[in-house]
């Protein structure tokens, strides 16, 4: 579970800074956003370490925030590059925190 939510944490690290890579920090509301809920995904990636099971909340915070991300792009009408990243790296938020959510039982 260890590197699931690591790597959870870095992608939370890239929503954070990809205003700046991706070159839209110009606009307030879509820098606040993915400030906002990149930096939260990443603390709670980080207090969810370790942790799996369908009762650890961090995890399921971090699976509705990767929802976010897939509508973000949408929302502020972000170039292509930064919409393809947005929605993988969304998706990837999913699949990783549902996959701590639910673990293999065998």
């Amino acid at each position: 579970m260890y590197m699931k939510n690591l790597l959870c944490a870095c992608m939370g690290i890239w929503f954070l800074v990809s205003p700046w890579v991706f070159g839209f920090e110009a606009n307030a509301s879509a820098l606040y956003s993915c400030v906002l809920f990149g930096s939260l995904q990443f603390v709670l990636a980080i207090l969810a370490l370790g942790k799996s099971g369908s009762k650890v909340w961090p995890n399921w915070i971090c699976c509705v925030i990767g929802v976010l991300f897939i509508f973000v792009p949408n929302v502020y009408h972000l170039e292509l590059m930064a919409f393809f990243s947005f929605v993988v790296l969304g998706f990837m938020t999913i699949l990783v925190n549902y996959s701590n959510l639910y673990p293999d039982q065998s």
